[in-house]
C-alpha cells in the first residue's frame, strides 16, 4: 500500500462538546488537533475545511500506526498574512519515530516555500524555493522525504509545480523511521500564524500505485442513503440501520453483540466530476465499546463478488473516528473507477 491515510475535514466539528463541556478532539481523524480549531467553510461549495488559529493550540498532527522509510504528505492550505517579523509560519512537515522532527516546510516573508531540517533543536535552513505561495489563497503543498543517510531525497511542490527538490542527503536523523505527519505547527509547539488545512493525504513511496505525488487531490465524505445487501446489526433508535449511521443524531446507532456480524451500506454517489482519478477509498467510522474487556471492528466493502475486510480496529469507551483505506477495488484487485466505487457497498463487521 502507498496511500496511507486522507482527510478532508467535512464529516467532524472539531468545537462539538463532550460530556465535560471541552471541544470532543477525539471526533477528529488527527491524532492532535488544536483545542482551538474551527471548522470552516471549505475550498468547493458544501465542502468545510479546519481554521487553526495563531497561537499556543498548536496545529493538525497525524500519527501512522507503524514506521515508514518513506513519507509523503500533501494538503490545501491557505495562511493568513502576517509580519515580516522573523517567525516563518510552518505548513507541514515529519518526524520520527523518536519524536523528532526530520523535515519541515515553512513560508517565507517573500511567500517562497523554505525546507528545513531540524537538528539539535534548531531549524537548519536547507533550500528555498523560486515558486511562490502568497498568503491569503490557497495553495496545495506537497512534501517527499526518503530517508537515507547519504542518498535520501527531499521534494517539494506546490499547486503541482515541483519548487525544491534535493538529492545525495542524510534524511535519517538517526531517529528510526517516520512515523509523524503535522500541518500548521510543529507537535507541543504553538500555531504561529492562523492557518486553513483541506484536503490532506498521506502516502509512501511503497507499491505500484499512489507512490509518488498525487497532486492538487479531493477528498469527499459520502455518507450511508440505503442499507446494503447485509444487514445483521441490531438498530437502536432509528427506522434502518442508514438512518441510524447518517443522522449525525448520537441517541440512534447500531449494534453487534457477538462477533462475525456484518452490515454494508450503499452511499451517496460520487460527485460529478470530468473523468476522476479515484487514488483510494476511506471508511470512516465513530464507534465505541459498551462493555468491559476489548471491543473490535473491521471496516469492509463489497464490490461485485468480492468482500475485503480491513485489519482489526481497537474501540474506546468513548466514541471516536476510526479508519481503514481501501486502496484498491477487491474485485479484480484493481484500480478504483467511479463505476465500481457507485456500485460498491461500505460497512463494518464485529470482531
Amino acid at each position: 500500500m502507498a496511500l496511507l491515510f486522507i482527510d478532508g475535514c467535512d464529516h467532524y466539528d472539531p468545537q462539538a462538546l463532550d460530556p465535560f463541556g471541552d471541544p470532543w478532539l477525539a471526533r477528529g481523524k488527527a491524532a492532535y488537533l488544536s483545542p482551538q480549531a474551527t471548522r470552516i467553510p471549505g475550498r468547493r461549495p458544501s465542502s468545510y475545511a479546519l481554521r487553526l488559529p495563531a497561537g499556543a493550540g498548536g496545529g493538525y498532527v497525524k500519527n501512522l500506526e507503524a514506521g515508514r522509510t518513506s513519507l509523503i504528505v500533501g494538503a490545501a492550505l491557505r495562511v493568513a498574512p502576517f509580519d515580516n517579523t522573523g517567525e516563518e509560519p510552518v505548513l507541514l512537515g515529519v518526524r520520527d519515530a523518536s519524536a523528532q522532527v526530520a523535515h519541515l516546510v515553512k513560508l517565507g516573508e517573500d511567500g517562497r516555500l523554505k525546507l528545513y531540517r531540524r537538528q539539535y533543536g534548531y531549524d537548519q535552513p536547507i533550500s528555498t524555493s523560486v515558486t511562490t505561495a502568497p498568503a491569503r489563497g490557497w495553495h496545495y503543498v506537497e512534501m517527499q522525504v526518503v530517508q537515507g543517510t547519504s542518498n535520501g531525497t527531499l521534494n517539494v511542490r506546490v499547486n503541482g509545480v515541483l519548487a525544491i527538490t534535493l538529492s545525495a542527503q542524510n534524511t535519517t536523523q538517526g531517529g528510526g523511521p517516520l512515523l509523524t505527519a503535522f500541518v500548521g505547527a510543529v507537535p507541543g509547539e504553538y500555531c504561529r500564524v492562523t492557518t486553513d488545512v483541506d484536503d490532506l493525504y498521506l502516502a509512501d513511496t511503497s507499491g505500484t500505485i499512489n507512490n509518488t505525488f498525487l497532486g492538487d487531490v479531493r477528498v469527499d465524505a459520502l455518507q450511508a442513503q440505503a442499507n446494503g445487501a447485509l444487514n445483521q446489526w441490531t438498530v437502536e433508535g432509528a427506522a434502518s440501520a442508514w438512518e441510524a449511521v447518517s443522522d449525525g443524531d448520537e441517541a440512534t446507532a447500531i449494534r453487534a453483540a457477538t462477533a462475525g456480524l456484518r452490515q454494508t451500506f450503499d452511499v451517496e454517489a460520487l460527485p460529478a466530476m470530468t473523468t476522476p482519478a479515484i487514488h483510494g477509498v476511506q471508511v470512516t467510522l465513530l464507534a465505541r465499546k459498551t462493555d468491559a474487556g476489548t471491543g473490535r471492528v473491521r471496516a469492509l466493502v463489497a464490490s461485485g463478488a468480492q468482500m475485503a475486510v480491513s485489519s482489526d480496529i481497537n474501540l474506546q469507551e468513548q466514541l471516536a473516528w476510526h479508519t481503514a483505506l481501501f486502496e484498491r477495488n477487491p474485485n479484480g484487485n484493481v484500480q478504483w473507477t467511479e463505476a465500481a466505487f457507485n456500485a460498491a457497498e461500505f460497512g463494518l463487521e464485529s470482531a
